[in-house]
Parts: C-alpha cells; structure tokens; sequence
C-alpha cells in the first residue's frame, strides 16, 4: 500500500501538467471575434426612424412588436419589462421572437438642466455586433451606430 501511495503522489505533478496542457486562456475579444455579425449589412451609423422612440415607449407588458429599425430590419418581439427604477428613469425591453438571446432596450432619462435624453441597444448575445441609439453631440439628432464588442471589450 505504500508503494502505491508513493507512486501515486510521485505522479502527481504529470496529470496537473497534463491536464493543463488544454487549457488556453482566450480574451473576450476573441470570444467575440469568433461570433457572427448580426448587422452586417446595414451602415455604421444610420439615422432615427420618426416616431420610433414612442411608439417604443407607448408599448404595453406582453404586448407583440414589430419595430421598423431602418430600411431592411424590422425587429420582432415581444414586451417582456417595463420599470421604472428611478425618479426620471423609465426602460423597456423587447425580447425578439424570431432569434434566441436577441433584445432590444430603450431607456428615457429626465435629467435636470438637460431634458429628456434617450439611450438604446440592440444586442444579441450569440452575435459579434450591436447597435446603439446615441445623441449626436454636433447635430443633436438622435442615430443608430453600429459598434463590434470586440472593440468595446478591454482585456
């Protein structure tokens, strides 16, 4: 028994420096890297559809969507939250019935001496690219633009 147990701990640190030998590290930008774009054939940045912001923040819990995003996307869904969290905060989101993992979220914030301002996202969390809804700081003119989480994710 105690050659076995002699054998056993001398070969120990073989089976840890084997079973290290697969282990790789991989950046979150590789693991992104490695998914498929979403958004491949719409622009880098495209403009607001009039009225979308609304007819977003008029929708009902549970109620079934179909929002025009821009010419050639139409995103599917279905109301799955709406809160209030804060005083002047209000979000929504959509969960997509067509693609697993997909939501759309549109938030509204009052802030004091600025107004009404909105922030939103299209993410897919099997894809490589989302979009976001910004504020043109030039023109004031809310636009869609069109990032990769590769590019966003530092390591």
């Amino acid at each position: 028994m105690k050659k076995l147990i002699i054998v056993l701990l001398f070969s120990l640190p073989a089976f840890v420096a084997v079973a290290q030998e697969d282990a790789m590290f991989s950046s979150g930008r590789q693991k992104h890297d490695t998914k498929p774009q979403l958004f491949s054939t719409l622009p880098s940045k495209f403009s607001l559809k009039t009225g979308l912001i609304d007819e977003i923040m008029n929708t009902k819990l549970n109620q079934q969507v179909s929002l025009l995003v821009t010419e050639g996307f139409t995103f599917y869904g279905r109301v799955i939250s709406k809160t209030s969290d804060a005083p002047g905060l209000e979000t929504v989101t959509i969960e997509s019935t067509e693609k697993q993992g997909f939501v759309f979220t549109l938030s509204k914030t009052n802030v004091a001496g600025e107004g009404v301002i909105y922030k939103g996202l299209l993410l897919s969390r099997n894809h490589s690219d989302i979009i976001l809804l910004e504020k043109n700081l030039v023109t004031g003119v809310y636009e869609w633009i069109k990032k990769y989480l590769s590019q966003m994710i530092s390591d």
